[in-house]
């Protein structure tokens, strides 16, 4: 497994909590992935992005020093625009999704499409496309 698989791996399973959660209060630490070690130096760098990509709101970062995803995240929620790119069918590679469907394929390690380059670009298209709609 290569390091943008691992990306898609981390990215599906914060998706997928804040999709199971909704909007509330709640904190999320990397434990809560229940994903091995190997995943944890992509914990806060995949939040970071979700968060620049407009996919995501988070409340707080509170990191724990000397622990490379310690700590928690206070108050994560889907955007508008987050919600409706989850909310778009979209094609990767032979199967056409929901990406919401996709998020949790991918979560449960049922699915990998990080060797076509597709879920993070589903992610971004169905963004793109939510804000042209």
């Amino acid at each position: 497994m290569d390091n943008f698989e691992r990306s898609e791996i981390v990215i599906a399973k914060i998706l997928d909590n804040a999709i199971e959660i909704g909007i509330q209060e709640w904190t999320l630490q990397f434990s809560n992935l229940m994903l091995d070690d190997e995943y944890a130096p992509y914990f806060y760098p995949c939040l970071k992005w979700l968060e620049a990509e407009g996919i995501i709101r988070v409340e707080a970062y509170h990191r724990t020093i000397g622990d490379i995803a310690g700590g928690v995240v206070q108050n994560i929620s889907l955007t508008s625009y987050g919600l409706v790119a989850l909310g778009h069918t979209i094609k990767i590679g032979d199967d056409t999704d929901k990406m919401s469907e996709a998020v949790k394929k991918v979560s449960s390690g049922e699915k990998s499409y990080a060797q076509v380059g597709d879920f993070l670009g589903g992610i971004l298209g169905g963004f793109t496309k939510s804000i042209s709609s």
